[in-house]
């Protein structure tokens, strides 16, 4: 068509028509983006997860109206500018708004990202996975302005083979500098990772005892039981041995109740089966034994194993003073007697004593009478008295 081959400005009609299309269809396509936005799907994501929606939202109106316009911008340079001079400037211009377009649409996608996975990390205990998330976050964008800005550079024809080589000493200056420090937060990666243990957990930890009170990039600070605050870096903590108590999934309690000789048999029995009812019937109990095992030096030995359902150190210990008092009262009722560490004295003379005046009492005479009485212990003990102890009265 004639009307569609008429220079205008030096150009065909029908190239300001195409790049007017191109902008209509541009124009058409952000439109029913944002429509898309407000769909039925998406409404439901902001209500349950405002910010990735939020970030969504983001993504979607600048960086879409920058690519729109480059799109736009690069079709009239194509059918509009014959100047190579002024197509080699507007070219380069294009290449920089590419790259600022690119960038700016990296860096949304990184937040949301970063927004999808908040929701979960806000959930957990630890605040180690909220700064290894922003850390993350940090990195990925850094990451992403370095090789956006090289791609941009090479294009626009500077040589950055050099560039390269530059910053890949500094680098390695900078990492060998930091070595230590790049050490603790890979330390911490692994325990984020790993995870032996949460904020809250009982552990032992390179001969120190307590309370992990929080896990950071660098360090991991543990508050033993006397009070002590122990800070430990993270590249120890991730090669340590670590004894986890609160992984345990119950507390166990040994001791021996021991009840005295004179104990009959049916009483001793009925012993172990009041030590079996208690434990049973105590709800923190998740196992239990009971065993008369041993005839101790000065009682009857019955080993008790408790394992108590309850973690928590203060639930435990009440589990337990129950269990203790109920075991004290029964035995109490049914007349069974706990036993002592005590010692019985015989003492067996050959010969009485004769009774003698203190006139009559004289060494001669004392030595006579020691060797004619004799004191047998049973069983030995360190008050026995040597013959000779008359004679020092």
């Amino acid at each position: 068509m004639e009307v569609l081959s008429r220079p205008v400005f030096g150009n065909p009609l029908s190239d300001y028509l195409t790049l007017l299309g191109v902008a209509f269809a541009a124009f058409l396509s952000y439109f029913l983006i944002l429509r898309l936005l407000e769909s039925r799907w998406l409404k439901r994501l902001h209500e349950e997860r405002p910010e990735v929606y939020e970030s969504l939202v983001k993504l979607a109106r600048l960086p879409l109206k920058l690519l729109l316009f480059t799109l736009v911008f690069w079709t009239g340079l194509e059918l509009l500018v014959d100047n190579e001079t002024l197509r080699e400037v507007l070219g380069k211009l294009l290449i920089v708004l590419v790259a600022l377009t690119a960038l700016y649409l990296v860096l949304r996608l990184i937040d949301v990202g970063v927004a999808y996975f908040k929701a979960h990390v806000e959930k957990t205990e630890t605040k180690l996975d909220d700064t290894l998330l922003q850390v993350a976050r940090l990195a990925l964008r850094t990451f992403a302005v370095i090789v956006i800005v090289l791609i941009a550079l090479d294009n626009l024809g500077i040589e950055i083979a050099g560039l390269l080589a530059s910053l890949g000493i500094a680098g390695l200056a900078v990492a060998l500098a930091a070595r230590p420090t790049l050490e603790n937060v890979f330390g911490a990666v692994t325990i984020f990772l790993d995870r032996p243990f949460t904020i809250g957990d009982a552990v032992s930890l390179e001969g120190f005892t307590g309370k992990i009170e929080a896990i950071g990039l660098r360090s991991t600070r543990l508050r033993t039981f006397d009070g002590t605050l122990v800070t430990l870096p993270n590249s120890v903590v991730a090669n340590a041995k670590i004894d986890n108590w609160d992984a345990r999934p119950t507390r166990r309690t040994n001791f021996t109740i021991g009840v005295t000789y004179d104990t009959s048999y049916e009483k001793l029995k009925r012993a172990v089966e009041i030590l079996r009812e208690v434990m049973a019937r105590h709800p923190g109990t998740a196992q239990y034994r009971a065993y008369f095992n041993s005839f101790g030096d000065y009682s009857l030995n019955i080993l008790v194993n408790h394992w108590c359902k309850y973690l928590d150190y203060e639930q435990y210990l009440k589990c337990l003073e129950e269990i203790l008092f109920e075991i004290k009262k029964r035995f109490e009722e049914e007349g069974i007697e706990f036993a002592f560490p005590s010692q019985t004295l015989y003492l067996v003379p050959e010969k009485p004593f004769e009774l003698l005046s203190a006139d009559a009492f004289t060494p001669e005479r004392a030595k006579a009478l020691a060797a004619h009485s004799t004191v047998t212990p049973e069983p030995p003990s360190p008050q026995a008295q040597s013959p000779a102890e008359p004679e020092e009265s």
